[in-house]
């Protein structure tokens, strides 16, 4: 869509057009990189991530597939461009409630609301994130769907999150500080999560599994059971949406879904119940080994969840091809990256899908994952694998 700059009203901070999904707004005019790309957005006036289209995408997907009209928060809203979609593209999303401590960010997302028509089911805040949160954390006051999205790590913002979402509701968190999480910064990762980071030859799926215990955990000590639902990798993030319930019984369930992965250089891996704290020492080959956790040992995705997210993803491009990955995925924890896989079968790494049929002819379960294009998922012990490569 062409700009019309006499449209653009001076707040103070350059701004430009932008469209996502059927949603035209206003957003900071980011300077661009030597590849065309708009920098990352962390210093700007007014927080919009570009990069992040797809977690928007799949926040209005899930949408779609709730069974009752509700209302919606976004505790750090910026643009306000996710709370927009959310009203625009889905008939279950009556309200919406944005907040955001950046007086900038409140003015333009008003702004945007008006311009798509939106205004009067909106509900602006400007504030700080925790203390709107805790507004809504009384029962008769919660939502049945609260995202948080902040840049770096969301630790701060989860359990006020969790005392916001009504029994039943769904809450969609995601994290952008990588590093910490996959492994290359530990001390970081126990930092903000209190949990234990290592590096791995699945890290990419070792950070859902942190980022999705994280909230497990924190959701236990509020004596809600927060069900992870759907998780994904892409880029520079890690989301993962949960069913919001409560009572104890639910609690102690998701609990014997968490404990500790051990993993070595030579590929071996093996999962420890929470109360056995496992040793550095690989119990295969006796070599150095990491160690994640508590990390979240269950299935990443929720099988109903998918299938239904995918018949309302028609729309939304990426989303669709996301889903798609995902819904093959083998739900066991942990994959192969090929090339690692030939190194030591010492042979050429073939194609992952090539892999995959020679595993399945093994009589072996066997798929790609979404997170990572050379990696495969096998229930097959990685002696066979190894056999089948060689």
């Amino acid at each position: 869509m062409a700009e019309n700059l006499s449209q653009l009203p001076d707040l103070g901070f350059p701004v430009k057009w932008y469209v996502e999904g059927r949603v035209r707004f206003m957003a900071p005019a980011f300077p661009t990189t030597n590849v065309g790309e708009p920098q990352a957005p962390t210093k700007w006036p007014v927080f919009y991530n570009p990069y992040s289209a797809l977690s928007r995408d799949l926040t209005v997907v899930l949408a779609k597939t709730f069974d009752r009209k509700a209302a919606a928060a976004e505790p750090l809203a910026g643009s306000g461009v996710r709370s927009i979609r959310l009203l625009l593209e889905t008939e279950t999303i009556s309200k919406a409630l944005m907040n955001d401590v950046n007086p900038n960010a409140v003015k333009l997302a008003r702004m945007n609301a008006r311009i798509n028509g939106v205004e009067d089911r909106v509900e602006l805040y400007q504030g700080d994130a925790a203390a709107f949160l805790v507004s809504h954390s009384v029962k008769g006051s919660r939502l049945h769907y609260v995202d948080v999205d902040p840049v770096g790590a969301p630790s701060k913002f989860v359990e006020n999150s969790l005392r916001a979402v009504e029994d039943g509701g769904y809450l969609g968190v995601s994290a952008t500080d990588l590093a910490s999480l996959v492994g290359n910064h530990p001390e970081a990762c126990f930092r903000k999560y209190g949990l234990h980071s290592a590096k791995t030859f699945f890290g990419k799926e070792a950070a859902l599994r942190l980022l999705a215990s994280f909230v497990v955990l924190r959701a236990a000590a509020l004596n809600v059971a927060a069900q992870p639902i759907l998780s994904v990798y892409r880029r520079h993030f890690v989301r993962v949406f949960f069913r919001i319930s409560r009572g104890r019984s639910r609690v102690i369930k998701l609990l014997g879904s968490l404990g500790w992965i051990q993993a070595c250089s030579s590929l071996h891996i093996f999962q420890h119940p929470l109360e056995s704290h496992p040793a550095t020492i690989c119990p295969s080959c006796s070599g150095k080994a990491s160690v994640v956790g508590p990390a979240w040992l269950g299935p990443l995705h929720e099988t109903a969840t998918v299938e239904k997210m995918f018949k309302h993803a028609d729309e939304h491009p990426q989303a669709f091809k996301t889903l798609q990955k995902i819904a093959d995925e083998l739900p066991v924890v942990g994959f192969y990256p090929v090339d690692q896989l030939a190194r030591a079968a010492r042979t050429h790494p073939p194609s992952p899908s090539a892999l995959i049929v020679k595993l399945r002819s093994a009589g072996f379960n066997a798929s790609l994952t979404h997170v990572d294009p050379t990696g495969v998922k096998t229930d097959a012990p990685l002696n066979h694998v190894l056999k089948v490569l060689a």
